[in-house]
């Protein structure tokens, strides 16, 4: 069976490389065939905004991985059996490749999720597929079956701000997948209103845009909402809706939002709204679910802080690792491990529940 795993950071340098390695480590000794690759570049000796060292990908004899031909060729990893995939990334052709030897590679990867796909492909059928992305170029993650998030004191050095982030994205990830008799094609055929939003809701006057294609006189028992979504944007629905509650919740059954996937809530704007936004819709008497849902297995927290000096260069240090990890756990309901600090054995039992 393959399982397809996305490993996100939410900024650079909280761990995200690390964590990866630790997952291949885990596939590996399970005998399971590893498939690399990244949706975009990463992999580099140093970080090409702070110039500090980083972690590059290690990739044990055996496995494969996909990435842009040259960085392949240069791995001293002697990937052999290249093969075109018929996907191109910013650094050309991306190509897949079997690790004669063991050792460190540079993945540059597709960038959408239709590409991913493809690449994704070339993975045998038993193959634990990983996939490094950063938060910031999340939406080719929607090809992954799982994900684990890595944050830490990289993204902000109050742990409580982090673990608030934290739980407006676990929140989201958690929402429930559709039910089928309510959605799409079949709730037309079983006489249910149905309206489709297209286009997603991230600018400014797109909200309007929805409440003048939502006529209140009539009883939508779903409101399908398809692309990205701004919370923020969503907020502005909400808030005109609720003058026009009476209108929808005298229906003989509530009104169920279905947005397309997770990661489509997560793209544009603040994250953290999304609390707000969930919390607004359950007080309305509304529903919410997705199309298609993520496992989300866990978050790893890195200690490690990076901070600009005058001359313009970048300092690292870190906070008490243990007392950092103790208040984001204190403050959060999702997963938490930091596998520096505790070993992988948490994290690897998240991996558990996959095999």
């Amino acid at each position: 069976m393959r399982v397809v795993i996305g490993v996100a950071g939410t900024a650079k340098n909280t761990g995200k490389t690390t964590t990866l390695l630790a997952i291949t480590k885990f596939f590996h000794s399970k005998g399971k065939n590893i498939f690399l690759t990244s949706i975009g570049y990463d992999g580099e000796d140093f970080d090409n905004i702070t110039g500090l060292p980083k972690p590059r990908i290690f990739v044990p004899a055996g496995a494969m991985a996909a990435s842009a031909l040259s960085l392949l060729e240069s791995s001293d990893a002697e990937f052999k059996d290249l093969k075109y995939t018929g996907v191109n990334c910013a650094l050309g052709p991306v190509f897949v490749g079997i690790a004669g030897t063991s050792g460190k590679v540079v993945l540059a990867g597709p960038t959408n999720a239709a590409d991913l796909v493809s690449v994704i492909d070339f993975s045998p059928e038993n193959s634990a597929v990983l996939l490094d992305g950063a938060f910031s170029r999340l939406s080719p993650m929607v090809a992954a079956d799982s994900l684990v998030l890595a944050t830490g004191a990289a993204r902000n050095e109050d742990p409580r701000k982090v673990a608030r982030e934290i739980n407006a994205i676990y929140r989201v990830m958690s929402l429930p997948e559709v039910p089928h008799q309510n959605c799409g094609d079949q709730a037309v055929a079983m006489g249910e209103e149905v309206l489709r939003i297209s286009g997603g809701l991230f600018l400014p006057g797109q909200g309007r845009k929805m409440l003048r294609d939502l006529d209140l006189s009539r009883t939508y028992k779903v409101l399908h909402v398809e692309g990205i979504v701004n919370p923020s944007v969503f907020l502005e629905v909400l808030d005109a809706l609720g003058v026009s509650k009476h209108t929808l919740s005298e229906s003989r059954s509530p009104v169920l939002f279905v947005f397309d996937h997770p990661i489509m809530l997560l793209l544009s704007g603040n994250v953290i709204l999304w609390e707000r936004v969930l919390d607004q819709i359950s007080r309305m008497g509304f529903g919410v679910c997705v199309r298609k849902s993520i496992n989300f297995l866990g978050v790893t927290i890195n200690p490690y802080t990076l901070s600009q000096l005058e001359n313009g260069k970048y300092e690292a240090g870190q906070v008490e690792p243990r007392e950092f990890l103790d208040e984001v756990r204190k403050h959060t309901q999702a997963p938490c491990t930091d596998i520096v600090l505790e070993g992988p054995h948490i994290l690897y039992s998240w991996l558990e529940t996959l095999m």
